[in-house]
Order: C-alpha cells, then structure tokens, then sequence
C-alpha cells in the first residue's frame, strides 16, 4: 500500500482579516421626504487610522429604482483603495431608537 505524495519543503501562509464595524445614526430617519433614487450618504470611514481603505454608506430611503421602489435600499460603497480588488464580508443592521436590531442582512462581495 502506498502512501500519498511527502514534501520536501512547505510553507504556510495566513491572510490577514480586518474585522471592525462601523455605526450611522441618522436623526428623525421617519421623517425623511427624499423621492425615488434620492441619496443618503454617510461621512467616509476605514478599519483604522492607518488602513488606506475608505468606505462610506449609502441609503435610498424610497428605493433606487422603480423595482426597488418604496424600499429601503442600502449599500457598501469602496471610495478608494490601493488594491485592486478586496474582499468584503459585512452585515448590515437596522436599530431602532433603543439601539435593538430589528432587520439584519450579510453578505459576502469581491468589490473592484
């Protein structure tokens, strides 16, 4: 019976994953009167003072498009990077005014 194949030399390499979360408050979100395709969009933000990735949200409260219309629409955006592609997995939560989550959703992108 034969073994499988033996190594001579090997390596091992660990990728480096950068967990953090981000919180936008938007004040007297109910009373937002923004049309179909309007913009919300929060301050740019990145993992740390030193990660040259920067991020920001952005939110159509009445939808982006006639599919989408009358629901919330809400995305990731890159602004900018060094690389030319990352690998994002995120979550969004919605809270309400007692900071309690009320509607969550994750996802898993490559963005370019």
């Amino acid at each position: 019976m034969s073994s499988g194949p033996v190594a001579e030399s090997w390596c091992y390499t660990q990728v480096k994953v950068v967990k953090f979360s981000y919180m936008w408050t938007i004040n007297n979100f109910s009373f937002c009167r923004e049309e179909m395709g309007e913009v919300l969009k929060s301050s740019t933000f990145s993992s740390g003072p030193n990660d040259k990735m920067k991020w920001c949200l952005r939110v159509n409260p009445k939808g982006l498009d006639d599919e989408s219309k009358d629901y919330l629409s809400l995305y990731l955006l890159l602004v900018s990077c060094p690389k030319s592609e990352v690998r994002a997995k995120f979550k969004f939560s919605l809270l309400n005014a007692k900071r309690e989550e009320t509607k969550a959703m994750g996802e898993d992108f490559v963005l370019t």
